[in-house]
């Protein structure tokens, strides 16, 4: 049904107006990324938005093939874009891991072939973003 079939925009207030259009697009809103960000937190792995945490400029992470099949061409593509080779190459799994930058993770993250990207371990590898009061606060504190 068509968002002007089902309100009559004209008996609405504008701030009504306003919230029905933001509530219909958050739920056209898709994830900027295809693939899957996790990391653990204690023993509770944790599905993470990439864009909220500043990666460290090398870190060990775990990444995850949708189909087997498409490791190989995945890994020729890291050696083909950034001259990466994986630590790890699991055999049997459609996984690899080694140490990335935030470019290369991002970069994989973007990739339909991957299903997810790993930190191999949380406290050394990820550090949430300060929003720009909390910055704020925090050095009015120092």
């Amino acid at each position: 049904m068509a968002l002007a079939h089902c309100c009559d925009f004209q008996r609405l207030g504008l701030l009504q107006v306003v919230l029905i259009l933001t509530l219909a697009a958050s739920l056209c809103v898709t994830s900027a990324y295809p693939a899957n960000f996790f990391c653990t937190l204690g023993d509770e792995r944790m599905k993470l938005d990439i864009d909220d945490y500043d990666l460290p400029d090398t870190a060990s992470y775990i990444v995850g093939v949708k189909e087997k099949s498409s490791k190989a061409g995945v890994l020729e593509d890291l050696v083909g874009q950034f001259d990466w080779r994986p630590q790890y190459e699991y055999s049997t799994m459609s996984m690899f891991s080694g140490f990335l930058s935030p470019e290369q993770v991002t970069w994989l993250l973007s990739d339909e072939r991957i299903a997810y990207v790993e930190c191999d371990g949380f406290v050394k590898v990820a550090k949430k973003q300060l929003s720009q009061q909390e910055a704020a606060d925090k050095e009015l504190r120092r």
